[in-house]
């Protein structure tokens, strides 16, 4: 799992199963995802799939230009095409168009995924687990909050890219407009820090090891920020960053480390290696049984 882009600017993530090769978004111009592809060695024309969490702008931005270029098959909820449609400017074959439902899986290639629903303002929101022979990994962001339909659906993941949006001090206290701050903090708004920290939590309780925070707000965040409000929770658990977990932050402008989960084991059976893009490889054990 590669984040190409994260943030308010325009999101985008590459996620790779052996063969099977998926865009998660297109929320950046048609030339920023191809060179962000090609800086992490991946071609458009190679592409599988494209799935859509919502129809925000900065979710689906490029997608009207990019999919008329490449071809490439789409998969979104009926609501969520009301509003691709709206943004279209020229159609594309209607082929390449899937209607899917959440909480009904669906495969690309011989990936199985998983969409679930997720509280934001965009009606037919949605996240994804992957499934791929006995590896998973999820993405949830734009959430309002972490709702037990999120909670249920990426619990156990090995690997999740969460939403850690804004920290609250800094959005009450920032530049935004009453109404914006009011949307941002709501239930079907954004994730802050603090609701992400206790989302972190317990999803490392039931066996996630590798949290990547995405979609910060450049205005109510930071990464430092975020990074700190994480840690300081899972302090509260004893857990050891760089030993029980691994923790980054989605880069808003440029693709981010790679998540890479290959299958290892030691004596005991009980080990996975992680390795990522600067090609530095770090263990650590599985705490549930996927």
């Amino acid at each position: 799992m590669i984040p190409l882009y994260s943030g308010s600017s325009g999101n985008s993530i590459f996620v790779q199963f052996e063969g099977t090769r998926i865009l998660v978004d297109v929320g950046c111009t048609t030339k920023s995802i191809v060179t962000a592809l090609e800086q992490v060695g991946q071609s458009p024309q190679n592409l599988d799939a494209i799935l859509i969490t919502h129809d925000h702008s900065d979710h689906i931005k490029g997608l009207d230009v990019f999919v008329r270029k490449y071809g490439i098959h789409i998969y979104a909820t009926e609501r969520t095409w009301y509003g691709i449609r709206r943004s279209e400017k020229k159609p594309h074959a209607s082929a390449l168009d899937h209607i899917i439902d959440a909480g009904e899986p669906f495969y690309a290639g011989k990936v199985k995924i998983l969409p679930f629903s997720t509280p934001h303002d965009a009606d037919g929101s949605v996240g994804f687990r992957f499934f791929y022979k006995d590896r998973s990994m999820s993405v949830a962001t734009d959430l309002g909050y972490f709702s037990e339909e999120v909670k249920n659906a990426v619990v156990g993941s090995e690997a999740i890219l969460i939403e850690a949006n804004y920290d609250r001090d800094m959005l009450w206290n920032g530049p935004y407009p009453w109404p914006l701050k009011k949307r941002v903090d709501g239930e079907n708004g954004h994730l802050c820090n603090i609701d992400c920290a206790d989302a972190v939590c317990y999803l490392y309780r039931n066996g996630t090891r590798h949290f990547v925070l995405g979609h910060l707000s450049q205005e109510n965040n930071s990464p430092m920020t975020a990074e700190k409000e994480i840690i300081r929770a899972l302090d509260t658990q004893s857990a050891v960053l760089g030993e029980s977990y691994f923790l980054s932050v989605a880069r808003r402008y440029c693709p981010s480390e790679a998540v890479i989960l290959t299958p290892y084991s030691d004596k005991t059976g009980e080990q996975t290696v992680l390795e990522v893009a600067d090609n530095t490889t770090e263990t650590y054990g599985l705490g549930a049984t996927l």
